[in-house]
């Protein structure tokens, strides 16, 4: 479950050049090549990180200003995003968190909602139950988390520069359809069970994430338990989805792309998709 909280992704050339997992350690990645006529940079975020662990270093504020637009992996400023939120984050044809727990799991799982968040369990029934897991993620962290992709947007908006999604909403949301929602209760049943557990694993993703060690960090989340057989939902097949549109935008202008770190590694990654396109992707080192 820290995952799924975590992780709320040509020619006779590309045959001869295999798809290469990214080895460096290091969360920012220049983009060049191809068609591309100035360098675009692809980051990997942490969605919500403590103020004391949250930091935006030097190098990689100067690759963000050098750049022309921000693609993250939903658009931020959609002044529709609220809307289309609030609608995706409701269980269809109105199922409810209650059909999928026992009066006594129900019951034990508010009690440690309650005690973590301070709210009523019951005023979020009709969610999906991921949803209401990330709802302890503030709790798990111990702080008042910073939201990695909204420091971005504030600095693409000084920049006047405009902001774009590689997927929608709606397309984010309905990705947790495809999970069935009694095992979505079954994940947040055990993550209030053992609370503590789930705060240290939490804590231990956070650590790895100050690695910068994108293939370490790929290997954890494709490695969680309660991720099982549906990694190909959630990770695979969205980054393939993003490749077509990474490519149309950085041959557009340069672009920076900032998505969950989790997205970058492994052989089904971003950094190796790209590259199996016929793109430069070189670890840039800070």
């Amino acid at each position: 479950m820290k995952k799924w909280l975590a992780l709320f992704i040509s020619g006779m050339a590309v045959l001869a050049a295999p798809a290469q997992k990214p080895k460096e350690k290091t969360l920012l990645w220049k983009i060049s090549g191809k068609d591309i006529q100035a360098p675009s940079y692809l980051y990997g975020t942490f969605h919500m990180l403590c103020p004391d662990d949250f930091a935006m270093p030097d190098t990689v504020q100067k690759a963000f200003h050098s750049t022309k637009q921000l693609y993250l992996e939903i658009d931020l400023d959609d002044p529709g995003m609220m809307a289309k939120m609030m609608k995706g984050i409701l269980m269809k044809n109105g199922h409810t968190l209650k059909e999928y727990l026992t009066d006594k799991e129900y019951d034990s799982c508010s009690k440690v909602f309650k005690a973590q968040t301070g709210l009523s369990l019951s005023m979020f029934v009709s969610y999906k139950p991921f949803m209401v897991s990330s709802l302890l993620y503030p709790s798990m962290l111990g702080c008042q988390p910073i939201a990695f992709e909204k420091e971005f947007e504030k600095l693409a908006k000084q920049d006047s520069m405009q902001i774009k999604g590689l997927e929608t909403i709606e397309d984010q949301m309905n990705v947790f359809d495809t999970i069935p929602y009694k095992e979505q209760a079954k994940a947040l049943v055990k993550s209030l069970y053992e609370i503590d557990k789930s705060k240290k694993q939490l804590s231990e993703m956070v650590a790895l994430y100050k690695t910068k060690n994108v293939a370490a960090l790929h290997d954890d989340v494709s490695g969680d338990t309660d991720l099982g057989s549906y990694e190909k939902v959630l990770l695979d097949k969205r980054n393939q989805n993003w490749i077509p549109v990474i490519g149309q935008a950085i041959a557009e202008k340069p672009t920076f792309i900032a998505v969950g770190a989790g997205h970058l590694g492994g052989k089904k990654g971003v950094i190796s998709l790209l590259r199996k396109q016929g793109y430069t992707v070189t670890a840039v080192m800070y």
